[in-house]
């Protein structure tokens, strides 16, 4: 079991955050969404910032560049970005497991090395984690073994997890 998510001075946005997330948002998923000022809030962790709609962390802040988390990927729907896994891969990549590119069926084909991705299942196209690409799209469809994504995120973990109580 996950431990618990520790966020620290959250807090609404103000109008310059609520631009620089709305810039990322089109910069990072070509998504054009209406974020306005006090609507949403910001927070820290020990690693990373989170963006929190309703109780819940939708995007990540990590080296000034704003991804969604897989909440926020279940609640817009993308064209880019992703890696499709195989069904075998799915329960490891759903424990928090790095991708491999062996489970690897099809890819977004703009993803280059150091780009951060999310990772779907083959039969709906469900988002199940985030991570980071440690190769391009071509690579990752060529080669037959080895680490493509680091794991960052993933269903079930205490980003996922966070605000739910049991």
């Amino acid at each position: 079991m996950a431990t618990e998510l520790v966020v620290k001075k959250r807090r609404p946005i103000n109008k310059k955050e609520a631009r620089f997330i709305k810039e990322g948002f089109l910069a990072t998923h070509n998504l054009d969404m209406p974020i306005k000022a006090g609507k949403y809030e910001i927070g820290k962790t020990e690693d990373f910032d989170v963006f929190i709609s309703k109780g819940n962390i939708i995007a990540l802040i990590m080296d000034k560049l704003v991804h969604l988390t897989v909440r926020g990927l279940l609640a817009n729907s993308l064209e880019t970005g992703w890696v499709q896994v195989d069904m075998g891969a799915v329960p490891f990549v759903c424990n928090g497991a790095n991708t491999m590119s062996a489970g690897i069926k099809d890819v977004s084909p703009e993803i280059v090395k150091g780009q951060y991705v999310w990772i779907r299942e083959e039969n709906h196209h469900k988002p199940l984690a985030i991570g980071l690409s440690l190769m391009g799209a071509e690579e990752m469809l060529i080669s037959e073994k080895g680490k493509a994504i680091k794991s960052l995120h993933y269903i079930g973990d205490k980003i996922w997890n966070y605000g739910i109580k049991d």
